[in-house]
């Protein structure tokens, strides 16, 4: 048990009881998802419940958006694409450092959904973690060579649930960090802006290529050359291990949600 279960027994014990009356809703057998959601609304019982109602009903009525299995073949299309990555490496604030590549996103290769099925896999294993849970969780999201043929993808639908799913992400401190951006920034802003809340928006800083701007929010110390920072280029197999190295857990986490009548349930934690 970690320091913060042990400091909050009280606040565990009463979300799980709520958890376990909810019909149908499996979120696993120890207290990893619990204390996410904690942290995320800062032990506010009655909000951590309501969170995590409205994450797996989203999951529930979009099936597709999220990931169910690990490492299915549009799952290994993805990473060797080298699209998604997380950092070795946390920031000065104990922050995780998720970078998207859109650019290397092979247009009708995948489906939009197939993608954010990707992000499911390194992040519900970042917020597994109880640093991430208390710090919160940084994007870098590259533009570098993104085609406008990307814009067929920013459908109505498609841009609804995606920001609901980004939105639902249970970390109370995000940040998104626009980088390499071009002519093509300003048609996305103008399509995706309408479908956020106000305090993402807030958290949304765009900084071309200026280095030293993306560096006031996240320390040159971790990030790599590309990105002005003093590590190597990005070793993608290297990262990938993240993943592999975990997969009976992910396993677990994907499988979370509400179960179809008929699929047994146990929300005993530990």
């Amino acid at each position: 048990m970690s320091l913060s279960e042990y400091k909050h027994v009280r606040e565990v014990e009463e979300l799980w009881q709520l958890v376990k009356s909810e019909s149908s809703l499996f979120i696993g057998e120890d207290n990893r998802i619990i204390m996410r959601y904690l942290h995320f609304t800062h032990f506010d019982v009655d909000k951590a419940f309501a969170k995590i109602k409205s994450v797996y009903k989203l999951k529930s009525e979009n099936p597709k958006w999220f990931a169910t299995t690990v490492f299915n073949e549009s799952h290994k299309l993805a990473l060797l694409r080298n699209i998604h990555c997380l950092l070795k490496d946390r920031d000065q604030s104990g922050r995780r450092v998720y970078v998207i590549k859109l650019g290397n996103i092979v247009i009708g290769e995948l489906d939009p959904w197939e993608n954010f099925q990707v992000d499911d896999l390194w992040l519900e294993l970042a917020m597994d973690e109880p640093e991430t849970q208390e710090n919160g969780l940084v994007y870098i999201i590259d533009m570098k060579n993104l085609s406008w043929r990307y814009l067929k993808y920013f459908t109505p639908h498609n841009c609804k649930v995606a920001s609901m799913k980004a939105e639902g992400i249970p970390v109370h401190h995000m940040e998104y960090h626009i980088v390499n951006s071009g002519i093509l920034l300003n048609s996305l802003v103008t399509i995706v802006f309408p479908f956020l809340s106000g305090s993402t928006k807030e958290n949304i800083h765009f900084h071309k290529s200026n280095w030293s701007s993306l560096h006031k929010y996240v320390t040159p110390d971790i990030l790599p050359r590309e990105y002005g920072g003093k590590l190597p280029d990005l070793n993608y197999n290297e990262l990938q291990t993240y993943l592999t190295d975990n997969v009976q857990r992910l396993q677990e986490l994907v499988e979370f949600g509400y179960k179809k009548e008929g699929v047994p349930i146990n929300n005993e934690p530990y």
